[in-house]
C-alpha cells in the first residue's frame, strides 16, 4: 500500500497536470481548424518542430543533469551548479543563434517559416530550457504540486494567448506561433523567479560545475537528435515531399497522440525516482515486483493506443473542421507509436541507472536514421498514413533496442523468475525523461 501511495500519488498530479496541458491543444482544435487553413496549421507544426531543433541543441541537455545532482546538494554547492548550468545556456544559445541566422535562406527554403520566426524559435528553446531545468528540480524535490502549477501556467497563457492572438487579431498562424513564444518567455521568467527565491540558483556558476554538466550533457545531444529524427522527421518530409497543407493535417493526428504522451511521461515523471530507490536495495524479491508493475505498465499503454486510435476517426467528426478530418485514418498509428515510446520510457531508466548514456544514445540514434529511410518509402508510396507507420515502427524499434540495452547493462528478472544473486551498477538517483514529444 505505501508503494502505490508512493508512486500513484504524484503520479496522479503529474497525469492531471499534463492532461490539461495536452488538452490546450485539443480545445484549440474546434476553432482553430474552423478559421485556420491546412497550409497555416502545417506552419504551425514546423514552428514547433523547430523549436524542438533548437531545443535539443541550446544547453547541450545539460537540466538533466541538474535533476541528477539535485541528489547529491549536500555534498557539492548546488545553486552554484544550477548557476553553471545557465552559463551553459547562454553559451551555447548563442552559437545556435549564430548559425542559425547564417543559414537562414535554407532554412527558410526546407522549413517554408519566415527568417524572423526561426529567429524567435531560438529564444523559445532557450526559454524552454530554463523552465525545464525548474521543472526538473521540482521533480528530483518531490514537489509535484509546484511542477504542475508551472507547466499549467505556461500552457493557460499559451492557451490564452493564442485565442486572442489568432480569433481577435486574426495573426492566422503567427498568431498561434506567438502565443507559444509569449507563454515560453513569461514561464520562464517565472522559472527564473522561482530559483532565486527558493535558494536554487547563485550565479556566477563555475568552469568545474559547467564541465560536470557538459559532460553528463554532451553524450545526450546525440540521444535527444535520435528522438527528434524519430518524433519529428515526418513533419519535414510531409512538408518537402508533399506540402505545407498535408503536414497541418498531420499535426491534428499528433496533437491527438500527443494526449497519450503526455500521460506516459507524467507516469515515469512518478515512477523513476521510485524505481532508483528501488533498484538501489539490490533485493531480488522487490526486481520481481518491479519487473511485474513494468508488464502490467506495457499491458495498459496498448490498450490505451488501440482505444484512442480507434475511437479518433469519430471523435475527429466533432472535433475539427472538415478539411482536416482525413487526419482520423493516421491517429491509430500515432497512438500505438506512443504507446510503444511509453513502453521505452518504462525500460530506460534501467539504463540510465548504470550510467549507460552513450549506448543509448547510440540506440536512439540509429533508430532515428533508420526513421528517415523508412519515412522515405512509407512516404512516397503510402502518403500520410505511411509517414505515421514509419512513426509507429521507429518508436517500436526504439522500444526493443532499449530493452536489450537494458537488460545488458542492469539484468532483471524479465522471465519473471527470482534471481538469488546479480551484479548492480553503480546507481544514477534520478533518470533524463526521454528528448522529444511527437
Amino acid at each position: 500500500m505505501s508503494t502505490a501511495r508512493t508512486v500513484l500519488g504524484p503520479a496522479l498530479i503529474y497525469v492531471v497536470a499534463n492532461v490539461l496541458t495536452a488538452a490546450i491543444p485539443l480545445l484549440l482544435l474546434p476553432l482553430f481548424t474552423r478559421v485556420l487553413s491546412p497550409e497555416d496549421y502545417g506552419r504551425i507544426a514546423m514552428f514547433g518542430v523547430v523549436v524542438q531543433l533548437l531545443g535539443a541543441l541550446a544547453g547541450l541537455s545539460v537540466h538533466g543533469a541538474i535533476g541528477v545532482r539535485f541528489f547529491d546538494r549536500e555534498t557539492i554547492d548546488f545553486p552554484r551548479f544550477v548557476g553553471s548550468c545557465l552559463a551553459v545556456l547562454a553559451g551555447s544559445l548563442l552559437v545556435v543563434l549564430v548559425v542559425v541566422a547564417a543559414a537562414l535562406p535554407l532554412l527558410e527554403t526546407f522549413t517554408k517559416l519566415p527568417g524572423h520566426w526561426l529567429l524567435i524559435a531560438v529564444a523559445v528553446s532557450g526559454a524552454n530550457f530554463v523552465v525545464q531545468s525548474q521543472l526538473a528540480i521540482f521533480q528530483s524535490a518531490a514537489q509535484p504540486l509546484r511542477f504542475g502549477a508551472l507547466r499549467l501556467t505556461q500552457a493557460s497563457l499559451d492557451l490564452g494567448l493564442s485565442m486572442i492572438l489568432v480569433l481577435g487579431i486574426g495573426l492566422a498562424w503567427q498568431g498561434r506561433a506567438a502565443g507559444v513564444a509569449l507563454a515560453a518567455a513569461v514561464a520562464a521568467t517565472l522559472a527564473l523567479a522561482m530559483m532565486r527565491s527558493g535558494g536554487w540558483l547563485r550565479l556566477p556558476g563555475t568552469r568545474d560545475y559547467a564541465a560536470q554538466a557538459i559532460k553528463f550533457g554532451l553524450p545526450l545531444v546525440p540521444h535527444a537528435i535520435g528522438g527528434l529524427l524519430i518524433a519529428s522527421v515526418d513533419r519535414f518530409m510531409i512538408t518537402n515531399i508533399l506540402d505545407v497543407g498535408s503536414a497541418g493535417i498531420y499535426l491534428v493526428a499528433v496533437q491527438i497522440g500527443l494526449v497519450l504522451n503526455l500521460i506516459t511521461d507524467a507516469g515515469n515523471r512518478a515512477f523513476a525516482p521510485w524505481l532508483m530507490r528501488s533498484l538501489k536495495q539490490h533485493d531480488p524479491d522487490h526486481d520481481l515486483m518491479v519487473v511485474r508493475l513494468t508488464y502490467l505498465g506495457f499491458g495498459i499503454l496498448i490498450i490505451l493506443g488501440l482505444a484512442m486510435g480507434l475511437a479518433a476517426p469519430t471523435a475527429l467528426a466533432f472535433l475539427v473542421g472538415e478539411q482536416f478530418r482525413s487526419a482520423g485514418s493516421v491517429v491509430i498509428y500515432i497512438t500505438m507509436g506512443q504507446a510503444f515510446g511509453g513502453m521505452y520510457y518504462l525500460v530506460t531508466n534501467y539504463v540510465f541507472f548504470a550510467g549507460k548514456t552513450g549506448k543509448l544514445a547510440a540506440v536512439s540514434l540509429t533508430s532515428g536514421l533508420l526513421n528517415i529511410g523508412l519515412s522515405y518509402v512509407l512516404l512516397t508510396t503510402r502518403g500520410l498514413e505511411g509517414a505515421a507507420q514509419a512513426f509507429m515502427a521507429a518508436q517500436l524499434l526504439l522500444f526493443l533496442g532499449t530493452w536489450s540495452l537494458a537488460a545488458r547493462t542492469h539484468p532483471m528478472p524479465w522471465n519473471l523468475q527470482r534471481r538469488s544473486q546479480r551484479g548492480v551498477a553503480q546507481p544514477r538517483p534520478a533518470a533524463v525523461p526521454k528528448p522529444s514529444e511527437h
